[in-house]
């Protein structure tokens, strides 16, 4: 009492889990004031023609220079595996069954994107599949953080750094953009588990995807589908679409009808509809019975008029390896 309320908080962070729309839909449309939004992505993107990005884009010579295929000869089937960054970033699809089931349902051309040493070697053994052997994997945002590294790592950077003419981080950057591209020139498709990195890369080729979410139980319609051959029961590999793919267009939040909403509990999506419904019946209570009248300001039509002091600057260093 006396006191200000604090603005509703909204966090859409790629290693989080995902959030629930209806929440999402109910912290904006009824704050009073403002919203703090606290992101690095968003779940859902708006539709691109299949092959986007090459249309428009175009790889520079440094980054051609250290593909680790052909550029004629882009690889058909793509898998990327997001390996944790601790203990408290849970990702589905990394154990051992869902390996080897990976293994032997995918081609042994197979191209393998990881940000884990061991697991080039391990699929490679295993499967045969295809890897650029980096020797070590560098984070993009976080510039001390790697993932394991071979013991001549070090030797190595410095020496494809010097023969590159750039420094040994700028290799890191590359070699991370080169995992990048590799993804959008997948053939046939590409198959994740839950990333940002391989999910933009997908989303701007329009590129078939699922991402890996381990293994479950085949049910009656597997066996269906497969005309007998997987039996109720049998361990499959349990693969879903990409929730954020849409036909055309993504409505805005504040448009979409209330089944439409993602990741909601039941529970939330009934408190979302009173909370909408009792909104309504003040509006019409307060009507003035002047047609088109209404009182306040419209927040939900027409684009933002955003100050120009607060318009930032756009960061344009994704632009080195790529013209267009």
């Amino acid at each position: 009492k006396g006191g200000k309320v604090a603005a509703p908080d909204i966090r859409l962070i790629n290693y989080a889990q995902p959030p629930s729309e209806c929440r999402l839909r109910k912290q904006m449309e009824f704050a009073e004031g403002h919203v703090t939004l606290t992101s690095n992505t968003y779940p859902r993107w708006s539709h691109v023609s299949r092959g986007y990005f090459l249309t428009h884009y175009q790889p520079k010579p440094l980054l051609l220079s250290i593909l680790p295929w052909r550029e004629s000869s882009p690889p058909d089937v793509v898998v990327h595996l997001r390996k944790p960054d601790g203990n408290t970033d849970k990702r589905k699809g990394l154990d051992d069954e869902t390996f080897h089931a990976l293994g032997k349902a995918l081609p042994s051309d197979t191209f393998l994107v990881t940000n884990s040493i061991e697991w080039y070697d391990w699929f490679a053994k295993q499967y045969g599949w295809r890897n650029p052997n980096w020797h070590e994997v560098s984070h993009s945002a976080i510039r001390n953080k790697q993932w394991g590294a071979r013991s001549n790592a070090t030797a190595i950077a410095e020496d494809m750094a010097r023969k590159h003419n750039i420094t040994v981080p700028d290799l890191q950057n590359l070699q991370l953009w080169s995992d990048w591209y590799t993804m959008v020139s997948a053939r046939t498709k590409v198959l994740h588990t839950h990333s940002d990195f391989s999910l933009s890369a997908i989303h701007w080729m329009n590129t078939p995807s699922q991402t890996i979410m381990g293994m479950r139980n085949a049910t009656r319609a597997d066996e269906e589908d497969s005309n007998g051959e997987v039996k109720v029961g049998e361990r499959v590999l349990d693969l879903i679409d990409e929730e954020w793919i849409r036909d055309g267009e993504t409505p805005r939040l504040i448009d979409r009808p209330l089944e439409a909403l993602k990741g909601c509990t039941e529970q939330e999506r009934s408190a979302l509809r009173e909370e909408i419904e009792k909104k309504a019946k003040k509006q019409r209570e307060a009507t003035t019975g002047e047609e088109g009248e209404k009182g306040g300001d419209d927040l939900t039509s027409g684009p933002l008029d955003i100050p120009s002091d607060l318009q930032k600057k756009v960061d344009t260093h994704q632009y080195v390896y790529f013209s267009p």
